[in-house]
């Protein structure tokens, strides 16, 4: 009884290290994650994919304390950007009708990159909450279809802030940095976010789809011995 009480505080210990809490810090912040461009939990998640298919179980608990310092770090960043993107699109809402919007509609644009993928991610971090709560999912890869959306939407919002953006006029950058900075700093600041979350979302699903792919492989090459001895029994 002494030894069993003894392993006890040992399991428990276990259990509550600091790996295993970041590792479940990183899982159930990855919903909520789904609002931010950056989607650092989708990350982790690849790499802890790869090297288990690779035999390597611990990596992905080892390095999930980084994982969840960045993605709290970059939660709140993305609270702030969105408060001040709110402001701008508040403080500076005449710029929706000015002269310059005909040609470079870049209130248009920064309302768009806020309300678009915050809606999206939300939609996505319910049905990926709905996914978690279902025990017969669990061994299912559906991260993918889940990481899927929000680098297409990246990539088409990169696309169009880089044409807005090349196709401004010196006048009008002059007209907006005199009467609306805020807002083209915002703008200028959206535009470099979906570049950047649209290469690393891009790269993200890459390699959720090769970790699937060598999930299957593996799977089949499995079920392959079995299938042939069952034929030669036969």
């Amino acid at each position: 009884n002494s030894d069993a009480m003894a392993d006890d505080p040992k399991k428990e210990e276990e259990s509550l290290s600091f790996e295993s809490v970041s590792a479940l810090v990183v899982k159930y912040l990855s919903p909520v994650e789904q609002l931010s461009p950056f989607k650092v939990g989708q990350i982790q998640k690849l790499i802890s994919d790869i090297a288990e298919s690779a035999g390597n179980t611990e990596l992905g608990t080892q390095i999930a304390p980084y994982f969840a310092v960045a993605q709290v770090l970059f939660l709140l960043l993305f609270v702030a950007y969105f408060v001040i993107g709110v402001v701008a699109l508040a403080v500076d809402a005449e710029a929706m009708d000015c002269p310059c919007a005909e040609d470079s509609w870049i209130w248009l644009y920064s309302l768009l990159v806020i309300v678009i993928p915050t809606s999206l991610g939300f939609i996505l971090s319910l049905v990926q909450t709905g996914l978690q709560m279902i025990d017969a999912l669990k061994d299912v890869k559906y991260d993918i279809f889940i990481a899927l959306p929000s680098p297409l939407l990246m990539v088409t919002l990169g696309v169009l802030g880089i044409m807005l953006w090349s196709g401004m006029t010196e006048e009008c950058d002059a007209f907006y940095a005199t009467n609306h900075g805020l807002l083209l700093v915002i703008f200028h600041l959206q535009v470099v976010i979906m570049i950047i979350s649209s290469v690393f979302g891009s790269i993200t699903l890459f390699g959720m789809g090769m970790a699937l792919y060598a999930d299957l492989t593996k799977k089949s090459d499995y079920e392959a011995p079995g299938d042939e001895s069952g034929t030669k029994s036969a």
